[in-house]
């Protein structure tokens, strides 16, 4: 009996010990996870050609993605998606992405009210059409929404190319070439939907399940019952939902027969959105704080850092860049976080010779930046107002003031600003700092940024 308590006594010692390892390794798991739930929202805003669209295609070049534009028709559904490769730091594998649209035109509003079901299966996209043709299936074979199944029939009509050396190759062929190379498909609403049923293709035309991971956004279900059992198993797939999002469980309560599947993530809405809780313009605005709200925990965990400055080899100027002062209303406060955050990642991004001053300093930062040997001192300040008469709605401005260090004159002053309409408080502060970094050149003139 001694001998066994003993043991427990061992164990729970080394149980102990471990605690703090386990838990920071959790803290850099759920940081990755939120790098790639980012990326995939990123992705589903950047079909789309407006201010968010582009705001977000800009963060996944910014990211090292290459990204290329295709279109899929047919007579009854059209398809627009996004294709992008990435090369990975430390391996000659790349990653891969391909983004659906969502719902956007009377043609798509068409294809989300074709519920009725059909049968799934096949080897390729005409099999798969075919066997979509088939009538009076029984219930107990995998079945799938009609119109989505028939948008990703027109996506699968347009072949996705690779270029490989000084030719081009199906991409379907490299994925069933070389197994080690992976897919994220990601879509939001409708384009959530067609992902989904695309995912399950690819298992069903040779695609191994580790090479495919869906993730979407607001997406509704897809399938039967027999859908949901056959492809639960082999599907890796995650649904993020907002809170209030009514588009999840539609076709379950206005049809029915249809079920979910998949890991579920839920995110909470905050009560000052101005997005309905489908939009992706709120999705985006969930995963950008998630992702910093993961990352700041694993730095307070120590498992990760983040550069303070950057050194540069070349005749460039140094920056020494002062904190992000706040001059939001109260209700906006909760923003501010991750604010300061996105713009400290612009200016590592835009700046190939830096320094970011502390949280808090009392120190002169002129002084500051003098002992670090910077020319320019850059000031910026965040502030909103809210629109008159219109609920919910502000105009955001990002002022950023630029000194000379040696002499502490003014030599660039500009305010940029967005309203909140159509974006997000945090995505209008960002389309405000995207466009102040195009003004650089300016005022810095050598540097040319990395």
């Amino acid at each position: 009996m001694k001998k066994i308590l003993k043991c427990i006594y061992v164990i729970s010692f080394i149980f102990l010990l471990l605690q703090p390892v386990l838990v920071s390794a959790i803290y850099l798991e759920e940081y990755e996870e939120a790098r790639t739930l980012y990326m995939a929202a990123a992705a589903c805003t950047a079909v789309y050609s407006d201010r968010v669209g582009i705001i977000a295609r800009d963060a996944l070049v910014q990211d090292g993605w290459k990204i290329q534009y295709y279109v899929g028709k047919d007579k009854k559904a059209d398809a627009r998606f996004l294709f992008a490769k990435k090369s990975q730091e430390g391996s000659s594998i790349p990653l891969y992405l391909l983004s659906a649209v969502g719902t956007e035109n009377i043609k798509d509003v068409k294809t989300d009210l074709r519920v009725g079901k059909v049968y799934f299966a096949g080897k390729g996209p005409e099999e798969f059409s075919e066997n979509a043709q088939r009538k009076n299936m029984p219930d107990t074979v995998p079945k799938v929404h009609e119109g989505f199944n028939q948008y990703v029939q027109a996506g699968f009509s347009k072949e996705i190319v690779e270029e490989v050396g000084n030719s081009k190759k199906p991409f379907l062929d490299i994925l069933q070439e070389d197994g080690d190379k992976k897919v994220y498909l990601v879509g939001h609403s409708l384009g959530g939907a067609g992902v989904t049923i695309g995912g399950a293709r690819l298992l069903e035309m040779g695609i191994k399940p580790e090479q495919v991971e869906v993730i979407t956004f607001g997406a509704p279900a897809v399938g039967n019952h027999a859908f949901r059992q056959k492809y639960e198993p082999l599907l890796h797939l995650t649904r993020v939902v907002a809170t209030g999002d009514p588009v999840t469980q539609a076709l379950q309560k206005l049809v029915g027969g249809y079920e979910q599947f998949g890991r579920e993530i839920r995110w909470q809405v905050p009560t000052l959105e101005n997005p309905g809780p489908h939009q992706i313009t709120l999705y985006l605005d969930l995963a950008i704080k998630n992702y910093y709200q993961k990352r700041l925990q694993a730095v307070q965990a120590g498992e990760l850092s983040m550069p303070k400055q950057s050194f540069s080899t070349s005749e460039t100027s140094r920056v020494f860049v002062a904190p992000l002062k706040n001059d939001l209303p109260e209700e906006l406060q909760a923003e501010f976080v991750y604010m300061k955050e996105a713009l400290q990642d612009e200016y590592r991004a835009t700046f190939s010779n830096y320094m970011l001053a502390g949280e808090e300093t009392n120190e002169d930062i002129f002084q500051k930046a003098l002992a670090e040997k910077s020319e320019w001192v850059v000031v910026p300040t965040v502030q909103a107002h809210k629109v008159k008469d219109e609920e919910n709605v502000y105009y955001i401005t990002l002022t950023q003031r630029v000194y000379r260090v040696e002499n502490r004159a003014v030599v660039h002053a500009a305010s940029y600003g967005s309203s909140t309409r159509e974006m997000t408080p945090l995505e209008a502060f960002i389309h405000d700092m995207k466009t102040m970094s195009h003004d650089r050149q300016e005022w810095l003139g050598s540097d040319k940024g990395k």
